[in-house]
């Protein structure tokens, strides 16, 4: 299979703004183009974004367009069975309209998968998955054939998720590879692979508006989920079976069952051998789960009840919190079900805890000093599963208790959202400082992955820098892979103990300055290799590698620590260290990132790798106006979620002041949300507007109103270190950054902009300070999103933190 390309997804993305913007010659102009363009396989993938964009035309373009695309995709099929005749399967690429199932289709894409693009999440896996889900939504729509249809497809996901975790496995450790990294590297491969097909149901579920649509995507995504666990479970790992790491891994699996139907979980739990099942689990959220399927039952019509959210708590009795998005009418309604299981609760905590979440069912076991008090309190909703056995009559029996205790508070009027007043702080839900249940609302990052593919076959030494929390670590773990005649590994200074395959760069290179020896001239080669086998499915081999060191700041900082506390290590372990690197970076690429410009600059006077440093900017959330699909605008769905609808006005007022910085566009959101609760904000009415918006910043985005704003901690903190005199010492560079933005905040807070001439007069005593002139300060800052140059203004590149540079007051030191 291709994947569709980042340059398809930002066309795709224009040409859905220049519909919003009704330039709709323009946009039909140019999906033609796409469809006569694009490579067969590449368009056959695209086939059903492309359909979506062309519905939103009127008859005649409408009728046009589909027929240009029916016709190439119609070439593409017979090219296809022409070039696969004899192999005895027909292609998996061709398109909805042959007689080929759609089973048959899934089992001949997930062959090539494993086949040719081993473990490439993204964009191979991503992209085919994506297509498998929109098939089935328009395929199954009207088939007489649904259950066998998704049964064979479950049975599909299970034979390949055992294929390639066995190989890859295998292939890890015929490497060299310890097996308690390998095993690490497995069920992080597992994890990546479930989170995936959760982060479409997602993408996809916020479309679906029918009973029978939802239950198509619910119950193609739960026999994928399903098929690939039970995969995964067969699976030889030497001494250790698939069904034991499933049990010592159980956050790594757990949470995506909660966007599974009963029925396939539950037969699931049947096949999980006994020695390693956990019957608590099995009974506690077989039930649950088995309890919403029978609910999601009463739901017809243009009526929709489907699984929004599934987070497994970080502390405590082991718990999982299933969130329901109920929709009728126009009215909606958010349904919490807890589970607990691991034996019976012991303390009242937990079902306060679940209580304070306004969890509308508690399923747990209950001693008896606990099932007393629930007892005694007569309160309402907790299913007490002690006494039940984890076989099938008694799971459904449970089941039952549930589904009673979910419909009673599904049935309440003042559930619904309209016309409630606002109460609650949606944008809070977004799992801010959460990296495992972020995973499932990722947006993919089409600027940043073309910004590598502009760097396809180059070498040589480049810096990514951006402000802080702006995406940069996530959006290069999803590059590693191999990308077309690269190898793309990513590694990080910063320490992760959960995630030590991330950290083997960081560990060897403590290691070699701590041996106090000489370092080995082949070290460098030896790392990226070790790296390259433990992040990525294969060999770099010939291809050219691009390795890119996350938090580098903190290399360069061990590098002159070290360097300057014993000086033999300077000659023995940091500049030959450097030199390695300038010689790695004269046949590949290697990629710094963080959020100085400044950090490769120690040991100057004989640091051979500075000057080859050629420093780009780090793209921030792409926005396009009047586009959904677009980056900038599929986070701020995320964020505010469908209860809180938004016109273009609107999205575009809130990227006019984070600049597509997602951390910050998060803190906004909650703080607005707290504003429409404050001012008893009615749900279910018009979208969202920028009016809205603006009334919101001239309450809350004042200089005054942010001195006492709890919403952006970190930020503000962050500013008053860099204003401060220690920061003049020790980060002149961030400190003179912070105090142009606070110049312009304080001088010029209508636009936050000044003229370059003004520019030059503020900034001649900032950057004498830091020992730089104004147009390397302006240059730097451009190139890391804290400053914009552009049409002889000088602005902040990020308008909310200039604010926050304004509001704040130095830290004393």
């Amino acid at each position: 299979m291709a994947s569709v390309s980042a340059q398809t997804r930002q066309r795709l993305t224009v040409v859905s703004g220049l519909i919003e913007a009704n330039l709709v010659h323009d946009a039909s102009k140019q999906l033609s183009d796409l469809i006569r363009t694009l490579p067969r396989q590449e368009l056959v993938l695209a086939s059903h974004d492309i359909r979506h964009q062309v519905d939103r035309f009127l008859k005649r373009r409408r009728r046009d367009l589909l027929q240009e695309l029916d016709v190439r995709l119609n070439m593409a099929a017979q090219d296809s069975f022409r070039n696969d005749e004899g192999k005895g399967a027909r292609s998996p690429l061709s398109p909805d309209s042959t007689a080929s199932p759609l089973s048959a289709r899934v089992q001949g894409m997930l062959r090539d998968l494993a086949s040719n693009h081993i473990f490439k999440w993204s964009p191979n896996y991503r992209d085919t998955l994506r297509f498998i889900i929109d098939s089935a939504l328009n395929d199954l729509r009207d088939s007489d054939f649904i259950d066998s249809e998704i049964a064979a497809i479950s049975e599909h996901f299970a034979v390949h998720s055992q294929d390639i975790f066995s190989r890859g496995y295998a292939f890890q450790i015929r490497r060299g590879l310890e097996p308690a990294i390998a095993e690490i590297k497995s069920v992080s491969g597992l994890q990546a692979f479930l989170d995936l097909v959760v982060s479409i149901f997602i993408e996809r579920r916020q479309t679906v508006a029918s009973a029978a649509s939802a239950g198509i995507l619910w119950g193609t995504t739960s026999v994928i989920l399903v098929g690939i666990v039970k995969g995964y479970g067969a699976v030889e790992f030497e001494d250790i079976t698939g069904w034991q790491m499933l049990s010592k891994h159980p956050r790594v699996w757990v949470p995506p069952m909660g966007f599974c139907r009963g029925t396939e979980l539950t037969a699931f739990f049947d096949d999980f051998p006994l020695d390693y099942r956990d019957q608590d689990l099995h009974l506690s959220l077989g039930g649950t789960v088995l309890a919403i399927e029978r609910m999601a039952h009463k739901f017809y019509g243009d009526d929709v009840l489907l699984p929004r959210l599934s987070r497994m708590s970080v502390q405590g009795p082991a718990r999982l919190d299933i969130t329901l998005a109920a929709k009728r009418g126009e009215q909606r309604q958010d349904l919490l079900v807890t589970c607990y299981w691991e034996g019976a609760l012991q303390s009242n905590l937990p079902i306060t805890a679940a209580q304070a979440l306004r969890a509308a069912v508690v399923v747990a076991a209950l001693d008896d000093r606990v099932g007393a008090w629930v007892e005694a309190e007569q309160i309402r909703g907790v299913v007490n599963t002690a006494g039940y056995a984890a076989d099938s009559q008694q799971v459904h029996h449970l089941s039952e208790l549930i589904f009673a205790c979910i419909q009673d508070q599904e049935i309440r009027d003042d559930g619904y959202g309209d016309p409630t007043v606002m109460t609650h702080n949606f944008a809070s839900d977004f799992p801010l400082d959460d990296p495992d249940f972020r995973r499932q609302f990722l947006v993919q990052r089409h600027s940043v992955k073309l910004l590598l593919q502009e760097l396809e076959g180059s070498t040589g030494v480049h810096l990514w820098c951006s402000v802080r929390r702006s995406g940069k670590t996530t959006a290069a773990q999803e590059l590693t892979d191999s990308s077309g005649a690269s190898v793309v590994v990513t590694q990080t200074m910063d320490r992760v103990p959960r995630m030590p395959i991330q950290n083997i760069f960081a560990t060897r290179i403590r290691e070699a300055f701590q041996a106090t020896v000489e370092l080995a001239d082949d070290f460098f080669v030896r790392v990226v290799r070790e790296c390259t086998l433990a992040a990525t499915a294969s060999e770099a081999g010939d291809r050219r590698t691009v390795f890119i060191i996350d938090e580098y700041e903190t290399l360069f900082g061990l590098i002159d620590a070290y360097s300057r506390a014993d000086r033999a290590l300077k000659v023995m372990v940091a500049l030959p260290l450097l030199s390695q690197m300038v010689d790695f970076a004269t046949r590949n690429l290697l990629i710094f990132m963080g959020q100085r410009p400044d950090a490769y600059l120690v040991l100057s006077a004989q640091n051979q790798l500075s000057p080859l440093v050629r420093q780009l900017s780090f793209p921030l959330f792409e926005h396009v106006d009047g586009a959904p699909n677009a980056e900038f605008s599929q986070l701020l769905a995320y964020v505010l979620g469908e209860k809180l609808p938004f016109d273009t006005s609107f999205g575009t007022a809130v990227y006019e002041e984070t600049s597509g910085h997602p951390y910050l566009t998060v803190n906004l959101m909650v703080d607005f949300c707290d504003w429409l609760i404050t001012n008893r904000y009615r749900l279910g009415g018009a979208a969202l507007t920028g009016q809205q918006f603006a009334d919101f910043a001239k309450d809350r985005l004042a200089t005054a109103a942010l001195k006492r704003s709890p919403h952006y901690e970190f930020f503000h903190g962050q500013m008053a270190e860099y204003l401060s005199e220690q920061a003049r010492e020790d980060e002149p560079w961030l400190c003179a950054i912070a105090n142009i933005l606070k110049l312009l905040a304080t001088k010029h807070p209508r636009n936050f902009s000044c003229s370059v001439n003004t520019y030059e007069q503020w900034a001649a005593p900032i950057g004498a300070a830091a020992k730089m002139s104004t147009a390397r300060l302006l240059t730097t800052g451009g190139h890391s999103n804290f400053l914009r140059d552009q049409d002889g203004k000088v602005s902040s590149g990020i308008r909310l933190l200039a604010r926050l540079a304004g509001s704040a007051a130095p830290k004393l030191n």
